[in-house]
């Protein structure tokens, strides 16, 4: 009865975030402002322009098109027939999911080779000519993660990645998604004012920090799952500035301790303007620092909670008065759900 509950309120939650995103693009379609009687921050602007930027990937690192979609030369026997997909250079890479969605079914024929396909909402798309498969049918995937790895098998001349799309069943051109997936996240680097070369996806981010975090459970019996979900909602997976340039992945603010020390800061706008943050030297420095904090007094009542409770554990750190968001335990619960970082808890405590 106690999972059935948890999962209930785990639902209402998720629930009252997809509402507050409706709202926040409702108010960027209008050029409405963030100040207004929805208590849209810009936390909120933040965070739905990161989404949109991680909710959409290109199939592959880099791309680059050496057939389009539409009638061509047959590379096997030179007559004119229609080629109903574009093909990718590929030479045996990573192939990824280009938004979120589930894996429909997974096979081989003779002309596809080993494929992949995967439903979008109402676009069904297929990658062929695959040399692995990692997924199987059923399976929920999120944009960025891997599918399989591209090949040569079945009617191919040689290592390319053929993608097929179809929009309730009528055949598209491919490059259509490509053009969206590229407009994406031009428009929210833009209003991110971010350097594309740096950011981060969750993929990368959790394959960087997952270890880290992993060794902090080990050494004090915080959640790997909680320790993870506050670096990634706190630094936006990692693509903040104060990430970026002052290795912060909890927004630490520099205390008087901190400051009659002498030791580095930068100035943001938090809950004030010009507020003063912490810098570190490395990732694994403000980690640590994190944890230490979560182990000082103000935080006894976490300790009463198990390694892979990270629930209560949440819900302890924010009663203690570690953030102002009202909303941080939903959001953080979100994303250990997505990404289901909770087996980390797991893989630590076999360390």
């Amino acid at each position: 009865m106690c999972y059935l509950h948890f999962i209930l309120y785990f639902c209402s939650q998720i629930i009252r975030l997809l509402m507050k995103k409706l709202i926040v693009l409702i108010l960027l379609l209008c050029g409405i402002g963030v100040q207004s009687s929805m208590a849209i921050t810009e936390d909120d602007i933040k965070d739905y322009w990161i989404d949109k930027y991680l909710s959409v990937s290109f199939p592959l690192k880099n791309i680059r098109i050496n057939s389009f979609y539409g009638v061509r030369s047959d590379p096997f026997n030179g007559q004119t027939r229609q080629h109903r997909g574009i093909d990718l250079a590929a030479r045996y890479e990573e192939v990824l999911a280009m938004f979120d969605g589930y894996v429909k079914a997974t096979g081989y024929d003779s002309g596809s080779g080993k494929y992949v396909t995967m439903q979008f909402g109402d676009y069904t798309v297929s990658y062929c000519h695959l040399s692995e498969i990692w997924v199987e049918k059923n399976m929920k995937i999120y944009a960025g993660e891997p599918v399989g790895l591209s090949g040569t098998t079945g009617r191919s001349t040689g290592p390319h990645l053929h993608i097929t799309s179809r929009l309730r069943g009528k055949l598209q051109d491919p490059y259509n998604l490509l053009v969206y997936i590229r407009d994406t996240k031009q428009k929210a680097i833009k209003a991110l004012h971010l350097d594309e070369q740096k950011i981060n996806t969750p993929t990368e981010f959790i394959k960087k920090y997952a270890n880290i975090a992993m060794r902090q459970q080990r050494k004090y019996g915080i959640p790997s799952s909680v320790i993870l979900a506050q670096m990634a909602l706190e630094s936006g997976w990692g693509n903040s500035t104060l990430a970026q340039a002052g290795c912060n992945y909890f927004g630490i603010k520099a205390n008087r301790k901190w400051l009659n020390q002498g030791l580095p800061y930068s100035t943001h706008d938090d809950d004030r303007p010009n507020e003063k943050f912490c810098n570190f030297n490395s990732p694994e420095e403000s980690v640590e620092y994190h944890s230490r904090l979560l182990m000082s007094d103000r935080y006894a009542r976490c300790w009463r909670y198990g390694s892979k409770d990270f629930h209560h554990w949440l819900l302890a750190i924010i009663a203690s008065g570690y953030a102002t968001r009202r909303d941080y335990v939903e959001k953080c619960e979100s994303i250990i759900m997505k990404h289901k970082l909770y087996l980390y808890d797991d893989l630590a405590e076999k360390m």
